[in-house]
């Protein structure tokens, strides 16, 4: 493959550990999610280590990838070439019939595969079935944000106040630092203590020192900080975070700690903590809204929308999709309950000329229960943006897992059967108990494009792993197409 260094010996290392029978922590939540949660937490079934590594933090830096950096595609979410010729349907056929065949594959599997620039079929098995989707579900979530948001618009917290009232108001930035904010990164972007230090400038120069803080989280995007349909299980066993329109970095969702009960408070309760810090007599107060005309005092600002929701879908963070996407139908005049954002996701699709029959969303980040979505909309939504038909939604592409490297595809495509196709995809993953999906781009060693959408459900009598290995196999073997 085309600048791709073998895998390290990480991947083979934790697969020799999980086959020899090695301790590892499996994590249990009743009914449906009773799981491992496989795009979230370590245990039997991902091959993950055994204990969670931490959010990181700004100064920290992530976990080497196995394989070389892929190269920047120059037209976002497009690695191949339209010069490359597109690969006949019986030659994609013949690739997949045997990895299709082979033991992994649940009962009612859905396999899509399309040209990347031309959005020809070139390969349909059960496309228009409504299956569940588990997390690639986020891909529509994601198309509704990205193409109703300014996606280069940053997220604004900002402090605002009358004498010695001060308001926290909440923009959207779920990604806050405690302290310093680093302009780096896209987690820990903006800060706590950065706020701080302007806010203690401004009271100075008014001569004022002693203030109550108070909490606006009904100006921008306000809802409930969960979904009807999410099991208690989900936030006390942490899989998930609450939904909010602020919070800390250190807060986000970290299996198996317990969810932040109030990550808007936490907010409020650090900058309280920072500004007595500089000398400021700082008490929170009650939730109310920032009074019309109030003095900003200070503002902060993460990184773009576009940066903040690739990582949300490189991470598949639950609670950040489902912010964003109340965020974007706030925009639009939706209001923030989980029935009202889930219609306007499927709205929107339907507005924008996508088939929705089958469509049924219980949440728009594929947790709760009842969600079907067919593969071949997974695929639609994949082809609107390697196709040009959405340069929004093609930023995101480029922004998705990457085999082997990131994301949640970092620990995957090592083996022998598809670590040559590590580096060449970019992918959403899926998995729920029964469920596994995976939905992206593949480029050919031919240097095509190729979109593909694998849904598969069933039980899952091996577990995980040969499902997995069953996916990644397929799309290794699109991988591996020659030129023609």
């Amino acid at each position: 493959m085309r600048s791709l260094l073998a895998p390290s010996g990480k991947g083979e290392s934790m697969l020799k550990r999980v086959l020899a029978g090695s301790t590892v922590v499996v994590l249990a939540v009743a009914g449906y999610g009773a799981l491992d949660v496989y795009d979230k937490v370590p245990g039997i079934l991902t091959l993950a280590d055994a204990k969670p590594e931490p959010v990181p933090l700004p100064s920290q830096t992530t976990p080497a990838p196995s394989v070389a950096a892929p190269t920047p595609p120059s037209v976002p979410a497009v690695a191949g070439t339209v010069s490359a010729a597109m690969p006949t349907a019986a030659q994609v056929s013949a690739a997949v019939k045997a990895p299709l065949a082979a033991k992994g594959f649940l009962k009612d599997t859905a396999v899509v595969i399309r040209d990347g620039a031309t959005g020809t079929v070139l390969f349909d098995q059960g496309g228009t079935r409504a299956l569940t989707p588990a997390s690639t579900t986020k891909l529509l979530a994601a198309w509704a944000v990205a193409t109703t948001m300014d996606l280069d618009q940053p997220f604004t917290t900002r402090v605002v106040g009358t004498g010695d009232q001060l308001v926290l108001v909440a923009g959207g930035d779920t990604l806050l630092a405690p302290g310093k904010g680093d302009p780096d990164q896209i987690v820990g972007h903006a800060g706590v203590a950065d706020l701080a230090d302007q806010v203690a400038a401004t009271l100075r120069r008014q001569g004022r020192s002693t203030v109550t803080l108070g909490l606006d989280t009904t100006s921008y995007a306000p809802g409930p900080d969960a979904v009807p349909g999410w099991e208690p299980g989900f936030l006390a066993q942490g899989f998930t975070a609450r939904i909010a329109q602020l919070g800390l970095s250190t807060q986000r969702s970290n299996p198996p700690e317990p969810a932040a009960a109030d990550p808007n408070k936490s907010v409020q309760a650090e900058l309280v903590k920072q500004l007595k810090a500089r000398g400021i007599t700082a008490t929170a107060g009650p939730n109310a809204a920032a009074p019309s005309g109030a003095t900003e005092l200070g503002a902060v600002r993460s990184a773009p929308l576009i940066d903040v929701l690739g990582q949300a879908m490189r991470d598949s963070d639950n609670a950040m999709i489902e912010s964003l996407t109340r965020a974007a139908a706030f925009k639009a005049g939706v209001p923030g309950d989980n029935t009202s954002v889930n219609n306007w996701v499927v709205s929107v699709l339907k507005k924008d000329g996508f088939d929705v029959t089958g469509v049924k969303l219980a949440d728009v980040c594929g947790l709760a229960a009842g969600t079907t979505i067919p593969a071949k909309l997974l695929s639609d939504i994949v082809v609107a943006g390697t196709t040009g038909k959405s340069r929004p939604f093609a930023e995101v592409l480029a922004r998705e897992s990457v085999a082997g490297w990131n994301g949640t595809l970092h620990d995957r495509y090592y083996l022998d059967t598809n670590k040559s196709a590590a580096g060449e995809v970019r992918a959403k993953t899926g998995s729920l108990p029964d469920v596994s999906s995976l939905a992206g781009t593949v480029v050919t060693d031919g240097g095509r494009l190729l979109v593909f959408s694998i849904i598969t459900n069933g039980p899952m009598s091996a577990g995980a792993w040969p499902v997995r290995v069953a996916i990644d196999n397929t799309v290794a073997a699109l991988a591996a197409l020659p030129a023609t």
